[in-house]
């Protein structure tokens, strides 16, 4: 029996351990946060490790299990390339099978793409009127090149730290929106009009990921959409339906 070792940070990586969890293959999920883990549903197959590996931490974790028959899937976050970059390198130097879990990109136009964030935020810097940045916390320090920064109204999840490291940035307490996502069309708009936004900041994250009701809330309350394009995928990827298919055919 195979003992797959998921790092998620997806929706799509929640979905791969409830299938593992069904099909009663006992699994290890590693998350970045506390949070991460606080989030999946109790899982009677699954266990469960927070906290950030770097490349010579995944190392001595795959030495450690190399007598078990480990496999890799790498739930992780489109645009979370280094932790991608570090688990592929891994599985190949300890000759580990690694499966890349791809979130499709739904984005057919729209907006306006920009390659990373600090291209987006020079742009931003020569704007007017309050911006909605939806991108997650991990990155936000990389907008204070906007300048001022009473315009940005920062959508992170609730915690505690992430919400200190905003108000080191510079950004006003009741500019911070806590909750926990994908939302609706009709959120989206709503939070749009409430804040008053000219911009609403975004990156390209799928079906799954709320892009679509995003893109189409931006159309709505009348936001300019302002997209931060994918990292390259450097290794080849299953979406959810194919990656089960895989392992129920070869493994379960």
């Amino acid at each position: 029996m195979i003992s797959p070792l998921i790092f998620a940070g997806t929706t799509e990586g929640r979905e791969i351990a409830l299938f593992f969890n069904e099909n009663k293959v006992i699994s290890d999920v590693y998350t970045a946060t506390e949070y991460g883990v606080q989030v999946l549903p109790e899982m009677e197959y699954i266990k469960t490790h927070a906290g950030r590996l770097d490349y010579d931490d995944i190392n001595k974790l795959l030495k450690s299990r190399k007598d078990e028959n480990i496999i890799i899937i790498d739930a992780t976050h489109p645009y979370a390339a280094q932790i991608s970059e570090n688990l592929c390198k891994s599985a190949e130097n300890n000759n580990i099978k690694y499966f890349r879990l791809l979130r499709p990109s739904t984005y057919t136009g729209g907006g306006i793409m920009f390659e990373d964030i600090e291209k987006a935020a020079e742009y931003l810097k020569n704007t007017a009127g309050n911006i909605l940045l939806a991108t997650g916390s991990k990155e936000l320090a990389k907008y204070k090149a906007i300048g001022d920064m009473t315009r940005v109204y920062p959508r992170v999840l609730p915690d505690i730290n992430v919400i200190k490291n905003i108000l080191d940035l510079g950004c006003p307490l009741k500019n911070i929106i806590c909750m926990q996502g994908p939302f609706s069309k009709e959120m989206n708009t709503a939070t749009l009009k409430h804040i008053n936004a000219e911009y609403l900041v975004t990156k390209d994250t799928g079906k799954t990921g709320g892009f679509d009701e995003k893109l189409e809330a931006a159309k709505s309350a009348g936001a300019e959409l302002i997209i931060i394009g994918r990292p390259h995928e450097k290794s080849m990827g299953y979406t959810l339906d194919e990656l089960k298919k895989l392992m129920q055919e070869e493994y379960i």
